[in-house]
Order: structure tokens, then sequence, then C-alpha cells
């Protein structure tokens, strides 16, 4: 075996067991192109004659219990007629806010942070219905939803925000009346800062996470979420 055939396997074989075997063969072959099972971060579902819906899915791990959730109330929204949106925030670089207050003093109102939210406003901006899908992480919504709705301050003025519709999905592990008492809280400030035009709320607890070897929602969340999905 040549000495840089060898070196080459040798990086493969521990670099599989650290970071992946995709990564270190894309690192090792860059011109090769390395397929994905995976979908991508904006999702056009469907395209409908209702109501314009964009789905956050925050989650980091896409066919986990949120994501499950996410997709049985897209599935309820698309047999509605709805067209719908769905990002993948957990898959994308979004910071929070820096708080510069330069979109709040140049005319176009636009937030001077390129990353994933260029992508997002123009999806925001067409969409009349916004549902926000989250585990519960530290007794509140994920960081990546967190920021999303931060940077959401671009385009206001004067402290004013487009009027949208909003959904919250949640899943958790914990199962307690007070499990998601903080991310309701948050979520219904929000809700009224875009209009005060809140249309569910569904949260689920007693969920299995990481923790498991499987991840598991009872199959009766998810029918309850599509029946939701429905009467948007």
């Amino acid at each position: 075996m040549e000495r840089r055939n060898f070196f080459k396997n040798t990086l493969i074989t521990t670099g599989s067991l650290l970071l992946g075997g995709a990564v270190i063969h894309r690192f090792l072959n860059d011109k090769e192109q390395v397929d994905s099972s995976l979908p991508p971060v904006v999702e056009k579902i469907h395209q409908g004659d209702g109501r314009n819906v964009l789905v956050l899915m925050s989650a980091g791990t896409r066919l986990g219990n949120t994501d499950r959730l996410t997709d049985a109330y897209i599935k309820g929204l698309v047999e509605r007629g709805h067209s719908v949106t769905k990002v993948y925030l957990g898959s994308m670089r979004i910071e929070g806010c820096r708080g510069c207050g330069a979109c709040q003093r140049n005319a176009r109102h636009q937030c001077v942070v390129q990353d994933g939210m260029q992508k997002l406003y123009p999806l925001f901006e067409e969409c009349d219905t916004v549902v926000m899908a989250s585990p519960l992480y530290f007794w509140t919504i994920t960081s990546r939803l967190k920021a999303f709705i931060e940077r959401l301050y671009a385009i206001s003025i004067n402290d004013q925000y487009p009027s949208k519709n909003t959904v919250l999905l949640m899943t958790a592990g914990d199962d307690k009346e007070t499990t998601f008492e903080e991310p309701l809280r948050y979520f219904r400030i929000i809700s009224r800062v875009l209009g005060d035009n809140e249309k569910g709320t569904y949260c689920v607890g007693g969920c299995t996470g990481c923790e498991k070897l499987a991840r598991q929602i009872d199959k009766k969340h998810l029918d309850n979420a599509y029946e939701m999905g429905m009467e948007l």
C-alpha cells in the first residue's frame, strides 16, 4: 500500500470514531460530493390555497420527538389545504441579537448580521401563521428559536411588529404541572407582540429523550397534533 493511501485510510478509520466518517471523507476528497439523506434546511412542503404557514422546528435532532410531533401537525395543515414551509433551525447558523441598533438606524430595517436569518426574513414576511416547535431545554425553548425571535427586532418599526397567527408545539421528558410554565409564558408574550393572534399550543411531557436508547412519544399525541393542524 502506498504511504499516501495508508495515511489516508488511517485518518478515515480514526476520524470515523471522533467526527464521523463522512466528515473525514469529505475533508480528504473535497472534489467528491457525499450524498446526504437529511432533508434540506428549508422545505417547501405544500402549496395550497389556505393559510401561508411557516413552521420553525428548532430541535437539533431530526426525526426525534419534536420533529415527529411537528410533522403530525403539518399533516393536518396539508390536508386542510394550507401552504406549508418547514425550517430546521437546529441545522442553521443563527446568532442572537447583538444589540447594535444598526437595523433601527437604516431606512430598510435590515439586520447587519449575515447568517441563516437572511433566508428567514422573507419567509416570515410572506407567512400569516408562525408555528414554533421546540423541545424543552433548561425549562424553556431552544436557543435557536430564541435567537430567531430576538432577530425579529430588525424588522420592527417603532417597536411594532407584523401581525401573525402563532402556534406553539413542545415536547419534554418531564411531565409535571409546572413543566411548560416558563415557555408558555414567554410564547404568550411573543404572541401579543405579533398581534395577539394565538391559534393554539400543544405541549407533551413524558417523552423519552436522549438519555434512553430510543426516543419515544405516545401516538395519541401525534393524533392530537394532526387534529390540531386540521382545525387551523
